[in-house]
């Protein structure tokens, strides 16, 4: 029923309350979109839309995941420099104590793939 032609207009008397409401809920869910709004009050469309509740969780879910990978980068990269850096004084020197912080990067993956179920669950 919907098609990306929108190309006819239909004008819509209201008062000035009626207004102030659907550019409230053309706000609130729509992202302003008064013609989405109305199209949607009046065809019932199957398509769901999320409150504006969920999407503020899962912005935040997604800034505290890039800020935990921002992190992990920051650290693989100072863990592979100084590995590095011991490889070329004695390129036999590798120990299991280098590896280690490797392990704790996983556990950090681990933390990030429970937030990105989270989001998969709100979606």
């Amino acid at each position: 029923m919907s098609s990306n032609n929108k190309n006819i207009i239909i004008r819509l008397r209201v008062d000035e309350a009626t207004a102030r409401a659907i550019r409230a809920k053309a706000n609130s869910h729509f992202n302003g979109n008064i013609s989405a709004c109305i199209r949607c009050a009046t065809l019932q469309y199957e398509r769901e839309f999320t409150s504006p509740s969920a999407n503020s969780e899962i912005t935040a879910l997604l800034t505290a995941i890039l800020r935990h990978l921002k992190k992990i980068g920051t650290n693989v990269n100072q863990t592979a420099h100084q590995i590095n850096e011991r490889m070329k004084v004695s390129p036999y020197g590798l120990s299991v104590s280098d590896i280690q912080p490797f392990v704790f990067f996983r556990n950090d993956l681990s933390a990030i793939w429970e937030h990105l179920n989270q989001i998969k669950e709100r979606l």
